[in-house]
């Protein structure tokens, strides 16, 4: 008998079990087809896999790394420097994880399956949903692809062409619809529901610049009980945050059983230094006792990044750049600024756990006080905050439950936003855009009657600083050079990333960092990645995209 290897979700064998292990895995027997699809439990565990091999593709994402938002711990990256050759491979073969998808859709469409009707149907539409996921992962990469929608067979060969761009998307709209009709209104932490399938399509359609079904995406969200978090640190800063936020509307998680600090975006985004060999004698303040910071850092919030944050001096909005306090003492540029820097950045003499981290030289944290490295000591004078369980001892092996956001509100409601603009419905626009300014940024709300020429300006600072660190500034830098038709992306083109190297009296000296290559993005080379040339080699029914032979 034809047997197949089944990976369950550790909740997937017992309706009792813990939600917050749903993606954890344990390999268990073999199983025949015919059990696996006449099983509840069984058929469920094999869905719960394709999440796991799915969302695997949206959690602790590390595309901000190939913008302006920061700057690489080992003074190298390929994606900000353009050194991408065509043999590079950006995640072009993904047909393992879609063929997993496309068997349980046939197998979940079998309507004489001894499943229960309703687990089946459900079960059905998240795979819809999954599949949808994976393969806007990969339009997003490279416009076009393989569109494969049933079970091939070891006889087949994947000898296929690419389907257009247009088709790709029209495809995932189709899994979108399949997964509403058939997704509940709500679903157990971990699991998506129709909320979530909405939010998904405003997504998408942004990228795919249908922005009237952007805004009716976005309308089915709101009908649901979902709303802001009225503190923005609570979804990314905790694990009991993030599950508890009343605005994170599908969420990754991970318990401990399975998963170590290693495993998380903190493990990147935290420094390697501490009292004793890592730190020099004299640099002032020595860490707390208690504070051990072990981590593998591999980037640093960029002056750039910081620039972002908006000043709000006596309700007046203002945008001042780090060079405009050269010289000058570095508090004042610390003060009345929008709430999310001081929750999503860690500066020179702001406390972190039980230490003050000083940036300056003579510091604890600047990268002359590491005598035995600059490795895993700060290149721009900031660390991140965002995503930090600033609370919990940090050690590499330690076990840690971990939560993250994959789909929330603030992100959608600024999709409607950008629809909105691309409309030319500027009230509207700024009406979406003034939520999350108001309400996570603490900022004034931007006059109903602003110029769209201010929109575009608040709007695009306002996704960045919201966005930071989420999969989205690279994507976003992508699609508005193609809806506004331009002919580079100067974010990414043409100079290095700044930092601070301040000496001890603190006085605000901004510098390229020494660690920041020069960024360099050929338009309109790079708005897709390279098909990967061992890829045609094997299958001369593929194209390339555009300037990459």
């Amino acid at each position: 008998m034809k047997k197949i290897y089944i990976i369950l979700a550790i909740v997937g064998l017992l309706s009792t079990s813990c939600e917050k292990d749903l993606l954890n895995k344990q390999p268990l027997d073999k199983f025949s087809e015919i059990d696996v699809w006449n099983d509840g439990p069984l058929a469920e565990g094999f869905v719960f896999d394709i999440y796991a091999d799915v969302i695997g593709h949206y959690k602790n994402q590390n595309t901000d790394t190939w913008t302006d938002n920061s700057v690489p711990n080992s003074g190298s990256s390929t994606e900000q420097s353009g050194s991408i050759e065509n043999t590079n491979d950006y995640g072009w073969n993904k047909y393992g994880i879609i063929r997993k998808c496309n068997l349980a859709i046939d197998k979940l469409s079998n309507e004489e399956s001894t499943i229960n009707e309703s687990s089946r149907k459900l079960l059905l539409a998240e795979t819809h949903l999954l599949r949808g996921m994976m393969y806007y992962w990969m339009a997003r990469r490279f416009g076009g692809v393989m569109l494969v929608d049933n079970v091939l067979t070891a006889e087949d060969e994947m000898q296929l062409p690419r389907a257009n761009e247009r088709a790709v998307y029209d495809f995932i709209y189709d899994d979108i619809s399949a997964a509403i009709s058939g997704l509940g209104e709500t679903a157990a932490p971990g699991r998506l529901n129709k909320a979530a399938a909405y939010a998904f399509e405003s997504m998408v359609a942004l990228q795919d610049a249908d922005y009237d079904k952007v805004i009716e995406a976005a309308d089915a969200v709101e009908e649901f009980n979902y709303s802001l978090d009225p503190v923005y640190s609570n979804m990314f800063n905790s694990y009991n945050g993030t599950l508890s936020s009343p605005e994170v509307i599908f969420v990754f998680m991970a318990g401990a059983d399975h998963n170590n600090y290693i495993d998380t975006r903190m493990f990147a985004n935290l420094c390697n230094v501490y009292n004793g060999e890592k730190l020099l004698e004299t640099a002032i303040p020595q860490f707390d006792p208690d504070d051990i910071f072990n981590a593998w850092p591999e980037r640093w919030p960029s002056q750039e990044l910081v620039d972002a944050y908006l000043f709000n001096e006596n309700g007046v909005v203002s945008q001042k750049a780090g060079v405009d306090f050269q010289g000058q003492p570095s508090r004042l540029m610390w003060q009345n600024r929008d709430a999310r820097f001081e929750q999503s950045i860690v500066h020179d003499s702001a406390q972190y756990r039980n230490s003050i981290f000083t940036y300056r030289v003579g510091g604890n944290s600047h990268w002359t006080s590491n005598p035995l490295s600059t490795w895993g000591m700060s290149k721009t004078g900031y660390m991140f905050r965002k995503w930090m369980y600033e609370q919990d001892f940090f050690f590499y092996n330690y076990p840690v439950d971990w939560a993250e956001p994959i789909f929330r509100l603030g992100e959608v409601y600024l999709n409607k936003a950008e629809a909105y603009g691309r409309k030319k419905n500027i009230p509207k626009a700024i009406e979406y855009m003034n939520k999350t300014r108001t309400t996570h940024g603490g900022l004034p709300a931007l006059d109903a009657g602003a110029s769209e020429a201010d929109f575009w300006k608040y709007y695009k600072i306002e996704r960045r600083v919201e966005m930071v660190q989420e999969d989205d500034r690279y994507w976003s830098l992508i699609r508005w050079a193609k809806a506004e038709e331009a002919n580079s992306i100067p974010e990414l083109d043409g100079y290095k990333l700044h930092g601070l190297d301040m000496q001890w009296d603190g006085l605000v000296n901004v510098i390229e960092s020494p660690w920041a290559v020069s960024m360099n993005f050929e338009y309109p080379k790079r708005l897709y990645f390279p098909v990967p040339d061992g890829e045609i080699r094997q299958n001369d029914k593929l194209t390339q995209n555009p300037d990459w032979n």
